[in-house]
Formats: structure tokens, sequence, C-alpha cells
């Protein structure tokens, strides 16, 4: 029996109160003569987990359920009081008299049982690690790959097969019209920031250096809700936010870099966290409007994936547990299920895979990349 107060609508936990901190810049042309080359500045305007429209794959054990469906009995004792207590404006008192939090503290339940997407699927992608990875291989990290939507082999995603059969992640689903929408970028407290240095060349053909940034506020956006571009971008202070210097080229109009670790922050109403990528890769289309399409792929430790999924927060409010219930899934099925689809980075020690392949798919504009003094490209 699901429990009305736990019914926290998911789009206020997924999009934050945004303002427009940043400031146009003195001219609408982005190239500027550096040392070492022309420099161009890019801020993402669109952002959205790969989520694929045709031939996302099936399900025949059908949708994940959510807690209150699997522990219907215990949640049918206390229902009554709890909805009492909410409605008598006594939040913590509601939670407390429910079944234990597994999304604060996983090991006070054992493994629910999750369902993977384990079948294939055509979705956009990279081929992260080289290999066309086949599950029947076995070794370390073994895990299946999907093909891409031109036919492409060997697209690491294992985040699709952890989240392919959660209602909220299927197409046409809750984070399909939230990414319609562009609020995870339009009202994000924080942008990402790309920073791309010429070496040798030209920006249709060359080789370049390239940096990510997170800025230190969110985009500006105008009266139709688009990020404006051209505008300059603070980068954020705390240097956790700057990725190294990466590598990349440019080749007939296509951008290709990384690899790169990268913490990326993200701040909405309930969540204030970042991304923690590793071995994070670009590749983009570079439009005649000199802007940029494309996917970022990358592994994703599973420890801080963990807490993205379930550090939220309404003042001292837990409400992961909420955002598992909108979207469609359990913690717990979903913490012991990341080390069986986990395909990266395995341990020295245990040999245990402690990172997931994931791909976003983002639009880039113009915009100038300002960094704190003493910060450049190569710093």
């Amino acid at each position: 029996m699901r429990i009305q107060l736990l019914i926290v609508s998911i789009l206020g936990l997924l999009v934050a109160c945004g303002d427009d901190s940043a400031t146009t810049a003195p001219s609408a042309d982005i190239l500027a003569a550096a040392e070492g080359g022309e420099i161009h500045g890019y801020v993402f305007s669109q952002w959205a987990y790969a989520i694929p429209k045709v031939d996302p794959g099936v399900c025949p054990e059908g949708l994940n359920i959510t807690e209150p469906e699997y522990l219907s009995d215990e949640y049918a004792k206390v229902s009554e009081e709890s909805k009492r207590r909410y409605k008598a404006g006594d939040v913590k008192g509601a939670i407390s008299i429910l079944p234990a939090d597994a999304c604060k503290d996983p090991s006070v339940r054992p493994d629910p049982g999750h369902i993977t997407l384990d079948g294939p699927a055509t979705i956009v992608g990279l081929d992260l690690d080289g290999q066309h990875s086949k599950l029947s291989a076995g070794g370390q990290c073994a895990h299946e790959d999907f093909v891409g939507p031109q036919g492409e082999s060997g697209i690491d995603n294992q985040y699709w097969r952890l989240m392919g059969c959660v209602t909220g992640f299927r197409p046409d689903g809750l984070f399909d019209r939230l990414f319609a929408t562009n609020n995870s970028i339009l009202e994000n407290g924080y942008a990402t920031l790309l920073e791309v240095q010429l070496v040798e060349g030209t920006m249709e053909s060359g080789r370049v250096e390239a940096r990510l940034f997170t800025s230190a506020g969110p985009v500006s956006k105008d009266a139709n809700g688009q990020v404006i571009r051209d505008m300059s971008q603070q980068v954020h202070d705390d240097p956790m936010y700057h990725s190294a210097v990466f590598e990349g080229e440019i080749t007939d109009g296509i951008f290709n870099a990384g690899p790169v670790d990268a913490k990326l922050r993200f701040k909405v109403q309930a969540l204030d966290n970042h991304y923690e990528f590793k071995d994070l890769r670009l590749r983009a289309e570079m439009q005649a409007d000199g802007s940029m399409k494309g996917v970022l792929a990358a592994y994703w430790d599973i420890t801080n994936m963990f807490d993205f999924l379930t550090e939220v927060y309404i003042g001292p409010i837990h409400l992961g547990r909420a955002a598992a219930n909108n979207i469609g899934y359990m913690c717990a099925g979903v913490y012991h299920a990341m080390p069986r689809v986990a395909d990266g980075h395995p341990d020295p020690e245990t040999g245990q895979c402690t990172s997931i392949s994931t791909v976003i798919q983002f639009a880039a504009v113009p915009a100038f990349v300002i960094k704190p003094e003493k910060i450049t490209l190569a710093q």
C-alpha cells in the first residue's frame, strides 16, 4: 500500500531553483587568441541520460516494483498512523514508523532482487573498453555490449542494464519527460563547462586539448527558456570540479576527446551532489552555428552513484526513499545489483568492478569560460 507522504514529486527532487548569474560577454565571437592556440569555450545546454526510444530492450520478468509494494503488509500496519502524523505536520514522526530505510543504510535490508535488462538493446554510446564484450566470455567485469543506432558494436552502457527495467527510465517515462523540458540544465544550480584549445590544425580538422569544469552558478536563459550563447561563465572555485587537461582531435567536424576523470557538480532542490566519472570520453558533432551535440560516456563510480541516487534532502528530512518510489525501484535492490552489472575499474584486491559504464547525451553552446586567477587550461 503506497503511503501518500512518500509520493513526493520527483520533478521537485530533480530540478533546482536556478538564477541567471552568468553575464553577457563583451563580444558575440567566442574565439579568443591565447598562447599555444586559439581557445573555444562551451556551456552545456542539454543533459539527458541515454534512454533508447527504438528497440530499448524488453523486460520479460516485468518492471521493478517499489518498496511499499514489496513490503505491502509492513506498510499496511503503519499506513493510517503515518498519514495521520504527516497531516498533523509531524513529518519526522510519520517517517519514523515506516520500515527500516535502505536508502539511508542499505545494510538494514537483504537483497530484495532487482530486475536488470539482460537482453539486447539499441542505444547511443561509445566503446569505452576497446573490446566487443560478451557475457559468455566470462572473466573480470564480464558484460554484454549493446549495439548503436547505426549498427555500431561494442557500446558500453551498463547503467541501462541497471535501470532499463525501471518504470521511470523506460521510453516516455518520468526521466524522458523531465529531460524533454530541459530542466536538468535550465534549473540546475550549476553548469558544466568545456574549454577546447587548438594545438595543431583548425577547429574543423585538428588536434586539441580540452578541460571540463563546473561553473560557479547556473546558466542564463532567455524568455523562451533556452540557454543563452556567448555568455561569460565563471568557473567554480573548488579545484575538485576542474578536470585535468585531456587530449582530443577534430576530424571532419567530429570532436573526440578523452579519457579523463572528472567530478561534475549537480545541484537541485533536494539534491546537492556531484557525478564522479572515470575515463570519461566525449564525442560530438561540431555544428555550423558553433555549437556541438553528442555523447559523454564514462565509468560512474558505484559508491558515488548510490549516494547520488539516495542522498536527497529537504532540510533535515531524508527523501531518498521517496525519490526511489516515484522512479520505480528499491534502494536495496539497486545497491545489491550494482556490483553485478559493474564493468570498470576492478578492485586490485578483490577483483570486483567498482564502476558502471554510463552514457549522457548532451549539447553545448559557445560561451566564455572565465577561470579563477592563475588557473590556465594546463593547470
